[in-house]
């Protein structure tokens, strides 16, 4: 059984470094580097088998060499490569009969395996497959008639059976297991793919639909000027809402672009209260309309680098959201601190509030908690920038009871260009 031991061992050793082969790829976004890690598993794997090579007789030593040279060659290519590689571990083991035996089995394997490649790349995943037990059972056949016809027969039952069987298992298992892995990484690249095609589905559907609004006001007010003939006032006053609603589109642009366009402009140190204290004063008139109480909380001298007009806009959107989170009024807290090199900002509302749900999606194209007032651009935003200044955004929320959002920056760390 000691035959057959080893050849397991191999196996086992095999489907383990194909496992960690596995796990490493998966990391890897370029198919290039993918390609380039099959190719060192298929190296590593032969150089595995050779150390753990079984003596059975005078120049002869069993182990899963032919494995990984035949499936390196079908699925990685460079046919040569894995056939000299193969000849080269044996030839470190001694230049006997088995050594001559495998060159010339390994060499002739190489020129069938190159012919064969490119037909093997047009069949079907379970036909790979199978081509590659029947190469096997077949390469390991010829091995030992090789080894009858030039050392001494091999008259262990145990050497014929495990020699067989055990490569083809291998052979098998490996071959379904590299088969498995590209399809996986072919489905996760389509369910990316359709992800970046919903999301862009969802912006443009917000996107049109917010602007679509203003433009059909604007067009709406320039029929009834060019129809009749209004009074000044009542132009002046028909005007000024174009106007305003032409802003509104603006703004949704603004949002879009700094959305898909983050990088800043200009960096800058942005001293904290200052710019916070800013954006309470532009919605001052929003939490007075709402009957809301703003509490600051202000640790003094706090400074992050980046850009301001940017800092003020996902701030500004961020507060914004939590004073309409409180229609029939309550309290706003804004709150700033220092732990070691982290900067602490937290907003918190005693609004409506979140669930679970809510706060996953939060950000997400098209979706807003604000029902058809909303289009969920804002918060795109707000966590696009927070995104690019280094910051990380924590959200707790309970309905009914209002929402905390706690952003931390490190203020170490380089902003990305």
């Amino acid at each position: 059984m000691e035959i057959t031991k080893h050849l397991l061992m191999n196996l086992s050793l095999l489907l383990v470094l194909l496992f960690f082969t596995q796990l490493i790829m998966e990391r890897q976004v370029k198919e290039e580097s993918r390609q380039k890690l099959q190719l060192v598993y298929f190296v590593i794997a032969i150089f595995t088998c050779y150390i753990f090579s079984v003596h059975v007789q005078d120049g002869v030593r069993f182990d899963l060499r032919q494995v990984p040279m035949i499936l390196g060659s079908l699925y990685a290519g460079y046919s040569f490569l894995f056939a000299g590689l193969t000849i080269l571990m044996r030839g470190l083991l001694g230049i006997n009969d088995g050594f001559w035996i495998s060159v010339v089995v390994f060499i002739t394997l190489a020129f069938i395996l190159k012919w064969m490649r490119p037909w093997f790349n047009r069949i079907t995943i379970n036909q790979r497959v199978g081509v590659s037990i029947i190469l096997t059972v077949m390469s390991s056949f010829v091995l030992m008639q090789m080894v009858t016809v030039f050392n001494q027969p091999i008259r262990h039952p145990e050497a014929w059976i495990s020699f067989i069987l055990i490569p083809a298992l291998t052979s098998g298992l490996i071959s379904y297991s590299i088969e498995t892995i590209k399809q996986s990484l072919i489905i996760r690249q389509r369910l990316a793919k359709a992800d970046k095609i919903e999301a862009v589905s969802h912006l443009s559907a917000a996107i049109s639909h917010e602007i679509r609004n203003p433009l059909t006001t604007v067009k709406g007010f320039l029929q009834l000027l060019s129809e009749q003939n209004y009074p000044d006032e009542k132009k002046k006053e028909f005007i000024h809402i174009a106007v305003q609603e032409l802003d509104r589109a603006e703004e949704v642009i603004n949002d879009y672009l700094t959305f898909a366009r983050p990088a800043f402009e200009k960096i800058e140190d942005i001293d904290i209260e200052k710019e916070l204290n800013h954006v309470l004063n532009v919605l001052n008139p929003l939490a007075n309309l709402n009957g809301v109480e703003v509490k600051k909380k202000y640790t003094s001298g706090l400074t992050i680098s980046g850009d301001r007009s940017k800092f003020q806009q996902a701030f500004i959107n961020l507060i914004k959201n939590g004073l309409e989170a409180m229609p029939d009024g309550g309290a706003l807290t804004v709150q700033t601190f220092r732990t070691g090199s982290v900067i602490h900002i937290i907003v918190r509302d005693t609004g409506i509030g979140m669930t679970n749900e809510q706060i996953a999606r939060l950000g997400e194209p098209y979706y807003t908690t604000k029902g058809q007032q909303g289009t969920g651009l804002g918060m795109m935003v707000t966590f696009s920038i927070l995104r690019v200044m280094k910051g990380r955004a924590e959200i707790k929320s309970q309905v009914d009871k209002g929402s905390t959002f706690h952003i931390r920056f490190n203020h170490l760390e380089n902003i990305e260009e």
